[in-house]
């Protein structure tokens, strides 16, 4: 091929690139004003705002400043603020002690894990990632250790109680999205409830694991209606059965909220297996126990794509402590808010639009605008972080690739090129992100409440909105 040939390839190749991505202001906002003006959104509260990555500015808008809730969309805040705390390649440390003397195999103490609010031990979705338990059987093998007189103890006094955050609504607190953050978080925070449904009565009911500490509390009513509820008791703890239950066996994944004990047990069983005899007798804790291995967390990117893309509240929670105890404060969530908006002020960012109460967007009471989330995802456009030099839309998802909106976005010509983080609950649906996901020129921010219809055909609405926006087809 001649290098004139290369030349009018590499040119028109550019040509079509900068076509792809012209972006008309009228068009993008007579596209809004079709979808604000839309009668399934008469009563509805919603903000929308589209903006330039080079300098910010809005380019088409609808009620830009009018706060709305967030959910989720909330996560790409406490991520932008943890990348630029705590930094790309931060990770959490997770140590673990032999706090006694150790002569011929034998400690004559306890063995000690002192829980740093890791989120990620033990995670199914880090499967590369080894395992604290094998982790410490490896230590305990390689110190020659056959034999525990003491205990195994786990500090949980790094975070404080309770373990979920103030605006945390009661109704949520069994379940695995709303699973409390701990110094020591074990398996997601997840555990399954079983029981045998028989007759109206709960029988067999057990934990899979088993927890040790963790009550089933029966309060269910006459009656053989397929109706059991469940309701978390923190302070027990226990998970309270209620309602009515069918003639079935039933099987519930719920929150968590002794990961500790749960972490424990799980290290005897290994040790029982392994042969190492854990005696369990009450040994006064020494003044200098010794450091016998440190377990560390993913990447900090690694743990932001993977609560990105999942929606994980307590991973982001746990982020929301992290920077909370980066700047040596106790680590509430109001103290990691607090953080948040020290770092975005930083960066020039106006905080007053944002109105935040927990990491992850799951409080109700979070609200912010459009603009906010405009201004936000410029700034971060362009932004790397750690030794992968990873920007934030590096850790989103894309449409059609491993997310969608509605159902006509990923089969259009933007499918690949749109990063998003979604948000929704009942009478929610938020989604932020960036186009082209590749090289971000404009990003983009629709949070919709309290629409008249099926959340479906919102889905497909919005679809059809960031089509016309950026002259798809």
């Amino acid at each position: 091929m001649t290098l004139k040939r290369s030349l009018f390839l590499v040119a028109t190749s550019l040509m079509l690139t900068l076509e792809a991505l012209a972006f008309d202001a009228t068009r993008a906002q007579n596209a809004i004003d079709k979808f604000a003006g839309a009668a399934s959104l008469k009563n509805a509260s919603l903000t929308i705002a589209v903006a330039s990555t080079a300098d910010g500015k809005v380019l088409a808008t609808h009620n830009p400043d009018l706060a709305c809730i967030t959910a989720s969309t909330m996560k790409t805040v406490t991520s932008t603020a943890a990348l630029e705390l705590l930094g790309g390649d931060f990770v959490f440390e997770t140590p673990v002690y032999l706090d006694g003397e150790v002569k011929n195999g034998v400690l004559n103490g306890n063995l000690l894990i002192v829980g740093s609010g890791d989120p990620t031990l033990g995670s199914r979705f880090f499967k590369d990632n080894l395992d604290i338990v094998p982790e410490i059987m490896q230590a305990l093998k390689g110190a020659g250790i056959s034999a525990i007189n003491g205990r195994i103890i786990v500090d949980q006094s790094k975070l404080p109680f309770p373990a979920f955050s103030d605006c945390s609504d009661a109704g949520d607190l069994a379940w695995p999205y709303c699973a409390g953050i701990h110094a020591l978080n074990y398996s997601d925070n997840r555990v399954r409830l079983v029981f045998d449904g028989n007759n109206g009565s709960m029988q067999n009911a057990r934990f899979e694991p088993n927890v040790p500490g963790l009550k089933i509390i029966n309060r269910l009513s006459a009656g053989t209606d397929d109706n059991a509820e469940l309701h978390m008791e923190y302070a027990s703890p226990a998970v309270i059965v209620s309602g009515t239950v069918a003639d079935t066996t039933y099987y519930f994944d719920i929150a968590n909220p002794l990961p500790g004990a749960l972490l424990a047990d799980s290290l005897e069983h290994s040790m029982q297996r392994a042969g190492i005899k854990l005696r369990n007798r009450d040994i006064k804790a020494s003044d200098s126990p010794w450091l016998m291995l440190t377990h560390r967390s993913p990447l900090l990117t690694d743990i932001i794509a993977s609560l990105l893309e999942r929606s994980d509240n307590m991973f982001t929670e746990g982020l929301l402590r992290a920077m909370a105890v980066n700047k040596g404060v106790r680590p509430t969530a109001k103290a990691g808010v607090d953080a948040v908006n020290e770092s975005l002020i930083k960066r020039g960012i106006d905080v007053t639009p944002k109105f935040q109460y927990d990491g992850s967007g799951l409080a109700r009471a979070n609200k912010a605008t459009a603009t906010f989330f405009t201004a936000m995802l410029a700034l971060m456009a362009d932004r790397h972080y750690g030794a992968k030099q990873q920007r934030l839309v590096d850790l989103m998802p894309r449409v059609g690739i491993n997310a969608n909106i509605g159902g006509y976005l990923s089969e259009s010509s933007l499918s690949g090129s749109v990063a998003v983080k979604s948000g929704s609950m009942t009478g929610v649906q938020c989604y932020v992100g960036y186009y082209p996901a590749q090289k971000p020129e404009y990003c983009f921010a629709i949070l919709v409440n309290n629409w008249h219809g099926t959340r479906q055909a919102l889905k497909n609405d919005i679809d059809r909105l960031i089509m016309r926006i950026f002259d798809a087809n």
